[in-house]
């Protein structure tokens, strides 16, 4: 299948929602399979449910080629991304509003770290605390993440001359996305400076290099997940606690899909859409737990740390059933793909529509663990809130009306 994705749609294109997904899709939710029966025979995946998630990796795969067909059928061209070239250099305008924007998040993460009280990384029982003191100051701790990274994207993009600020900014920016105790932000951030540096060098990377750049990824957010689970018995070594890591994180979605095909529909009944009206709450003020967070008290679970990761298709089967199991894997590889293909349709991207494209299809990628519409409240709505106040500062600034567009 990667094979096929890659003659396709391009494995390294990774500014292509669909390949980010199906990338983490392969690696969170299929390839668990190979070892399941072996590593955890304690925790039994059923046999029926081995089929749905094979079948939804096909299906994904085949809903993103029926888009490539509706977009051959119109005459647009699959842009890879080796072609993609960034159309003209960054106005004054762009460069001084995107720093703006990052120092509004840098004001964010002050009043995040506030609310906090203090770097939670320095806690003595991160995994719990990160979920705990956050409490009441999820909208600062969004804010500061989506002001943030949006605006390194933007430094990133500025002259060549600027690198030893870049070099400081990178750090500082890393240490704040990594300072609540969560892996993701920090993920998201080396990838994006991985690809915009080379989209902007023009290197024509290989697939092999992407492939050394990827592994080293995985590493360092095992790593990270190591050291976050408050590694204190002296009988086992850092890296025996790595190795397990390494394998119980592609297997804990499954673990948990298992867990939720058999509690609906026998002991609950199927939420109907309910799932998405608990998100929709995350907008209301106090605290309002995620809908994992909902489905962990619901199904009784006690286990340290955040909420139940349901993946996409475990989210669709217990709001609609087995049904689920085909209809989604088709919808999020349509969707994805027509997205980029709407944005990406010459071989030339402007800044604004790099930045964008490439946040979504990080963003996205996430919703094979959580689903589609909590990454689309959680990681991409908040990184469009600063994309439009960095639109808006730039035009202030040329006091021009405003113009919506990626082209």
């Amino acid at each position: 299948m990667l094979y096929l994705v890659n003659k396709y749609f391009d494995l390294k294109n990774l500014l292509n929602p669909f390949v980010f997904f199906y990338l983490y899709q392969t690696a969170f939710l299929f390839i668990a399979l190979s070892y399941c029966d072996i590593r955890y025979p304690r925790i039994p995946i059923s046999e029926d449910l081995k089929t749905f998630i094979i079948l939804s990796y096909l299906l994904t795969f085949i809903g993103a080629m029926i888009s490539r067909y509706v977009f051959y059928t119109i005459g647009t061209k699959y842009v890879r991304i080796n072609e993609i070239s960034i159309r003209s250099k960054p106005s004054k305008s762009f460069q001084v509003s995107g720093f703006i924007v990052f120092l509004l998040g840098v004001l964010f993460f002050v009043m995040f770290t506030f609310k906090t009280g203090g770097i939670i990384i320095f806690a003595d029982d991160i995994e719990n605390d990160r979920i705990t003191r956050k409490a009441g100051a999820g909208l600062y701790n969004l804010l500061f993440l989506a002001f943030m990274l949006y605006g390194y994207a933007v430094i990133l993009l500025m002259k060549d001359k600027t690198r030893i600020i870049k070099i400081g900014l990178f750090l500082f920016t890393a240490f704040a996305l990594i300072s609540y105790g969560s892996r993701a932000p920090l993920l998201k951030l080396l990838i994006v400076t991985f690809i915009i540096v080379t989209i902007k060098s023009a290197r024509k990377l290989s697939l092999k290099q992407y492939a050394k750049i990827g592994l080293v990824l995985f590493l360092i957010l095992i790593t990270f997940g190591a050291i976050r689970s408050n590694f204190q018995d002296s009988r086992v070594s850092f890296f025996s606690l790595m190795e397990f890591r390494m394998a119980w994180r592609p297997f804990v979605n499954i673990q948990n899909l298992q867990r939720i095909y058999d509690f609906f529909p026998e002991q609950n009944n199927y939420l109907k859409g309910y799932s998405y009206l608990v998100d929709m709450k995350l907008f209301l003020p106090g605290s309002n737990p995620n809908f994992g967070t909902y489905l962990k008290d619901l199904m009784n679970w006690d286990f340290d740390g955040g909420s139940v990761t349901t993946s996409f298709v475990g989210l669709g089967y217990l709001n609609f059933g087995k049904i689920a199991f085909f209809v989604y894997p088709i919808f999020y590889g349509f969707l994805f793909n027509s997205l980029y293909q709407l944005i990406v349709n010459k071989k030339e991207i402007k800044n604004t529509g790099l930045i964008v494209l490439l946040f979504f299809s990080i963003g996205v990628s996430g919703s094979v663990s959580t689903g589609l519409f909590g990454t689309l409240i959680n990681n991409v709505l908040f990184l469009f809130f600063a994309f439009f106040c960095h639109l808006f500062l730039k035009q202030l600034m040329l006091k021009k009306p405003i113009k919506f567009s990626f082209e």
